[in-house]
């Protein structure tokens, strides 16, 4: 009887611990989590994207004692390898992330895919869920254009008002081309509030860059005009990881607005930066 007790209890305490470490492990691998260094973490079905020191990659990630390990697995020369760098967490809540990097002595290696010295720049890095870190931007009018890239990325010019009002300009692989104006219902424009105030615009304006080389994505401008007098502008072909859901709404905003195609042409804002601008408007 003492034997099957033991055993019961065991199995409880078996039970609970795992329920726990699944509970940590949905905790961490469900939030997006940001510091304001942007530096930035998103976890997607095995795969991590994370933005250290302005630069972005997606790796493999693996969870296992209360360790987090990037990974990437690669050829070289006909051998198979695989790289890895693990990080200790350190404190796990709700809104809160620390994760302290485990330096091992490092092995000479002619070519790295990992680039160890971005996770070991600070002894421990903080962050937050994307959720409270907020930057508020009290918007007047939204512009976005994106361009086509190698594959069939729609090329569309959006602006929308802070009643409401769309401005829609579909051209090359859009589903709707030509110019049309909709309406923004009063959620859909409270859930796009949510999104700018939770994207760190004003940051990303004044200290990012992108590091990355222009690559075959498509071209992303921002042009944010706030009710105080300011402006925020962004241009960029490899955009940082926080800005995906903002684009993602903006690009499917045909399927939240109710648009109607009109004669007219809208004139849109265009760009003064440069740099990754998109010239088709």
């Amino acid at each position: 009887m003492k034997n099957l007790l033991f055993i019961l209890i065991l199995l409880a305490t078996l039970t609970v611990n795992s329920q726990s470490k699944a509970s940590a492990n949905s905790l961490l691998t469900k939030t997006e989590w940001i510091n304001k260094d942007l530096d930035y973490l998103r976890f997607n079905d095995g795969s991590v994207v994370y933005n250290f020191d302005n630069k972005k990659q997606v790796v493999f990630f693996d969870l296992e004692n209360k360790k987090l390990s990037f990974k990437v697995n690669y050829r070289e020369g006909g051998d198979f390898k695989t790289e890895e760098f693990e990080f200790k967490i350190k404190e796990l809540k709700k809104n809160k992330l620390v994760i302290v990097p485990i330096i091992e002595d490092e092995k000479k290696e002619e070519y790295r895919k990992l680039d160890h010295s971005l996770f070991s720049k600070e002894k421990q890095y903080i962050f937050y869920n994307r959720g409270v870190l907020l930057s508020k931007v009290n918007f007047k009018k939204i512009t976005f254009h994106s361009s086509t890239c190698f594959g069939t990325c729609p090329s569309v010019s959006v602006q929308i008002n802070a009643d409401g009002t769309v401005y829609y300009k579909g051209k090359e692989y859009a589903d709707k081309k030509g110019n049309f104006k909709g309406k923004l219902s009063k959620n859909d424009i409270y859930q796009l509030r949510k999104i700018l105030n939770r994207s760190q615009l004003r940051n990303i304006d004044e200290k990012w860059e992108q590091k990355s080389k222009p690559n075959d994505t498509p071209k992303y401008t921002y042009i944010i005009e706030t009710f105080e007098g300011d402006k925020i502008e962004i241009n960029t072909n490899d955009q940082h990881p926080i800005l995906d859901k903002l684009s993602n709404y903006l690009l499917n905003i045909k399927e939240k607005a109710v648009l109607k195609k009109v004669k007219e042409k809208h004139e849109f804002d265009k760009s003064k930066i440069e740099l990754y601008k998109h010239y088709q408007y």
